[in-house]
């Protein structure tokens, strides 16, 4: 989809004003204002004061119930969402351990990758690929070696008000990503895992926002 390259892009200029450029003030001003000041990491199970694996515990026996009485679907090709949500899991939970061993701390990401990209490309800096990286490029080969798989890959190119959409609201969830330190890979899929109060609500604020954009977009 030539519309989510284009978006990838516009995602990497949000990025970029967000982190260096025209819009570090309003990043810095944010960040600066904080919630609480205690010097024990903001997770749930910090929260709650238990141990974070009752809480892990209490969630997979919550999601194991929903997954067990959901209604099931038929699939035109490809996986269902439950074995590709669990394929997700496994490969965000190697994801620390092979990220860990080039020196960098943390899981999957996608704000990283673009945002080193932008650096790379725009301004040269070879020091700012990274295991991120890497991972980044492989989302689209992956995705692509899938597609041809199930013989469903096709180009498709989006009209004139779809590219000028497609690259504006690029920008503005780099802007947000970038504000709020991550998008939903980094937040949702990785950050959650460890209970990251800060990731819990930028999941929600992601939600929440999508929602909205739907209800304005796409109203009848």
């Amino acid at each position: 989809m030539v519309g989510s390259w284009i978006s990838f892009v516009g995602f990497g200029l949000g990025v970029v004003m967000t982190n260096v450029g025209i819009l570090l003030p309003l990043q810095e001003h944010l960040r600066d204002a904080q919630i609480g000041s205690s010097g024990e990491p903001a997770s749930l199970a910090n929260l709650l004061g238990v141990s974070p694996w009752a809480v892990i515990a209490l969630l997979a026996v919550m999601g194991g119930l929903w997954l067990w009485r959901a209604r099931r679907k038929t699939y035109q090709g490809g996986w269902s969402w439950a074995v590709t949500g669990f394929a997700i899991g496994i490969i965000g939970l190697v994801a620390w351990p092979l990220s860990a061993l080039t020196g960098r701390s943390f899981g999957l990401s996608v704000t990283e990758p673009a945002y080193t990209y932008a650096r790379f490309l725009g301004l040269g800096q070879m020091s700012a690929l990274n295991w991120a990286s890497f991972m980044g490029f492989g989302i689209p080969l992956g995705a692509y070696v899938a597609a041809r798989a199930h013989g469903e890959f096709k180009w498709r190119a989006p009209g004139p008000q779809r590219t000028l959409q497609a690259l504006g609201g690029g920008v503005v969830m780099g802007i947000g990503a970038a504000i709020a330190g991550g998008c939903n890979v980094g937040h949702s899929l990785t950050g959650v895992s460890t209970l990251s109060l800060t990731s819990i609500t930028a999941s929600v604020g992601i939600v929440a926002g999508i929602w909205s954009a739907a209800a304005v977009l796409f109203r009848s």
